[in-house]
């Protein structure tokens, strides 16, 4: 398979050990990823060529979620550097009943505050197959959005295939209200050839539920071809 490029926000994540909790933890683990870093590392280890742009602070941490993404064997020539600080979420294992817990520290991270012409697709898409984004990006910030569309208008143009997960994530989309944030989503997903996503991603993002059932009351009982409806609705 020719080049893949996928496209977000590569975090710290800092969790305390096993299955403590934060009030127990005196130390943290140390991991770098991201729902599409995490895709590149994915096809990197079946042997796909595989590019993952970024924007990243150009510091110690910055460098460290490069390096991360090298030595696992993604390409990383077409990261762009700038901006103060890479950001940071503190998971929480869950245990037995309890759940587990997420608190995010992203704000004002080097990727939220992109702009539109940082990033030359042009070069990043040069002889590129498949381009996948997921909907964490957009949600990140609106100029995150706008260098997505930026990038899924040129990967059109040039004939490469785009796949997106909705990736619907209620802590993000801060900085607009619901309208647009189905705006922003269906203009971006409009260039996508591949859609992934669940139920709930459908419904929060273009209001779409599966026809004649109610997946909060009637979940547990629910066949699958129920939900033939939203892949149907999607497709309109």
């Amino acid at each position: 398979m020719s080049k893949v490029v996928t496209f977000g926000e590569i975090m710290l994540r800092l969790a305390p050990q096993g299955f403590l909790r934060f009030s127990q933890a005196s130390s943290f683990d140390v991991v770098y990823g991201g729902g599409e870093s995490n895709v590149a590392v994915s096809l990197a280890n079946y042997g796909v060529p595989v590019d993952f742009v970024t924007r990243l602070p150009k510091n110690d941490i910055g460098e460290c979620a490069m390096m991360e993404m090298r030595k696992r064997g993604v390409n990383v020539d077409k990261i762009v550097w700038g901006g103060d600080r890479l950001g940071i979420y503190f998971l929480e294992t869950g245990a037995v009943s309890r759940g587990s817990k997420v608190v995010y520290d992203r704000a004002h991270s080097a990727i939220a505050e992109i702009e539109s012409g940082m990033i030359d697709w042009d070069s990043v898409f040069e002889g590129v197959e498949w381009f996948h984004w997921t909907g964490i990006t957009p949600a990140i910030s609106q100029g995150a959005a706008d260098v997505c569309l930026e990038a899924v208008k040129a990967a059109s143009e040039k004939g490469i295939t785009i796949s997106t997960d909705l990736n619907y994530r209620a802590k993000l989309w801060k900085y607009c209200d619901d309208a647009h944030r189905e705006s922003v989503m269906t203009e971006l997903t409009s260039y996508c050839d591949i859609v992934l996503g669940n139920e709930e991603d459908a419904e929060m993002h273009f209001g779409i539920k599966p026809e004649g059932i109610s997946v909060q009351t009637e979940g547990h009982n629910v066949k699958a071809e129920a939900f033939l409806s939203v892949c149907k609705q999607m497709m309109e």
